[in-house]
């Protein structure tokens, strides 16, 4: 059911005759570093892809909210509903998960909240598996600052605190007695560990945006992210605090692009 809901979303968005009148369309780049998973220590390198897609008034498809449409849009109130893809975690990702088995990556259902008075903005997100990866679900409530110091650069920084319940926590942070001996044998021995609902995090991502002409532009990201309650205190996480960091560099299509100032 869930497969086939997904489905119907995705033929209804591709197939809407407003695809081909998509007032902004920017495709590009980013390379980043970024913890191996969450609570690693170790960084790896990864090139990501960067897209944002609005057609008409309703609907989306961007980087940040997945694939998704607007019940409701206008400058001090946005509600929508969308549908994101989370990416997996596997044993071979760092030496401390071998033996905890993988956990695939998968699509999850999005409903969000977003308040904006002027610079200021206050969302709340729900994040809901939808693949039978993991089936938990995370609450997200945040707050953001957005500042346009010219006509062709602006930055924003994002503050976010996470909730996530049982069947999140026990899948990216529990240690089964199951998962304990599969440690044991593979070297690298993890104690059981029950990990409970709980907010496991708090995170803060300064995001810069300049456009160079009048397509071409570039995006920068540095984020933090520190882990609380049984998420920091699981044996698999060698970093409570983790920074990423990354560079892009995107093209935007669009009937209405932007001038760069003479």
């Amino acid at each position: 059911m869930k497969k086939t809901l997904f489905t119907l979303i995705l033929a209804i968005f591709f197939i809407s005759p407003e695809i081909l009148r998509a007032d902004n369309f920017s495709i590009g780049t980013m390379a980043i570093s970024r913890p191996n998973y969450e609570g690693a220590d170790g960084k790896q390198f990864d090139i990501l892809p960067l897209i944002d897609i609005n057609i008409g008034k309703s609907f989306f498809l961007n980087t940040e909210r997945g694939l998704g449409a607007y019940f409701r849009k206008s400058r001090a109130l946005e509600l929508g509903g969308s549908f994101g893809y989370y990416e997996s975690r596997k044993e071979e990702d760092d030496d401390i998960l071998k033996g905890l088995g993988d956990i695939d990556g998968g699509i999850d259902g999005r409903i969000f909240a977003k308040i904006s008075s002027n610079e200021y903005s206050f969302f709340v997100q729900i994040q809901n598996d939808l693949s039978n990866k993991h089936d938990g679900t995370l609450y997200v409530f945040g707050a953001d600052y957005f500042n346009k110091p010219s006509s062709y650069t602006n930055w924003r920084v994002k503050s976010s605190y996470t909730f996530a319940d049982d069947n999140y926590m026990r899948s990216y942070f529990g240690i089964s007695e199951a998962q304990s001996e599969a440690t044991r044998v593979a070297g690298s021995p993890l104690s059981r560990f029950k990990a409970g609902s709980g907010f496991k995090d708090f995170t803060l991502d300064w995001i810069y945006n300049h456009h160079i002409s009048r397509h071409w532009g570039l995006k920068g990201v540095i984020g933090y992210k520190f882990l609380v309650g049984d998420a920091a205190d699981s044996p698999l996480v060698t970093s409570k605090g983790q920074v990423s960091f990354g560079i892009g560099l995107f093209y935007k299509f669009s009937t209405r692009a932007f001038r760069y100032p003479r």
